[in-house]
Order: C-alpha cells, then structure tokens, then sequence
C-alpha cells in the first residue's frame, strides 16, 4: 500500500490543493489589518475590511490649502477671532484654545 493513511491519490491531492488555498487566503487576510487588534479582525469579514481601506485610501486628507490667516478667513474656514468654525474648537492665529484676548471659542475666560 502506498499511501498508508488508506484514501485515494484523487483525495489526497484536493486536500493538498485546498490547504495551498487556504495558506494564499491567509496571507491575503493580512495585508488589510491596518490598526485594527486581532480580536476585531477575526469579527469582521474580510469584505468589509477591504472596502474599510479602501474607502480610507480614496478619501481625501483634511489638507489647509494655505497656512495664512487672512485667506482661510476669506474662505470661510476660520471666524473673524481666528478659530475653526467646523472641527476642534482652536485658534488657528494662537494656536492654542484662546484667543489674543484670552477667551476660548464661546467667548468664555480660561
């Protein structure tokens, strides 16, 4: 007998070709972890993981187009005091949370 654990050649060789699959998809699994722990990421299938870095790669960075004051007032992105209107309540002329007076985003003293 060759084969000493008794199946057919036609057997052993689709076991043997589906734990070569089964290796190539393990690997794959792990170009998309990203920085998600290991407990989330056996949770969540690889699908959804794949279109999660995607969706992450292709959306574009929260880049300022210019680092000057006055022009990020004319666009809209800074208030008259210097703060950002949408996002983190911070002076972007003091760069701290208040302004050169002293007062933080609701007017309020610190």
């Amino acid at each position: 007998m060759a084969n000493s654990h008794g199946l057919t050649s036609r057997i052993v060789k689709k076991q043997a070709a589906s734990r070569k699959l089964a290796k190539n998809k393990k690997a794959s699994f792990q170009i998309y972890i990203g920085n998600e722990n290991p407990q989330t990421r056996k949770n969540t299938s690889y699908k959804s993981r794949k279109h999660y870095m995607e969706n992450k790669q292709n959306f574009p960075k929260k880049k300022l187009s210019t680092k000057n004051p006055q022009s990020l007032m004319e666009q809209g992105i800074l208030d008259e005091r210097g703060f950002f209107k949408v996002g983190k309540k911070k002076n972007y002329i003091t760069w701290s949370m208040v302004d050169t007076k002293g007062l933080d985003f609701y007017g309020m003293p610190r």
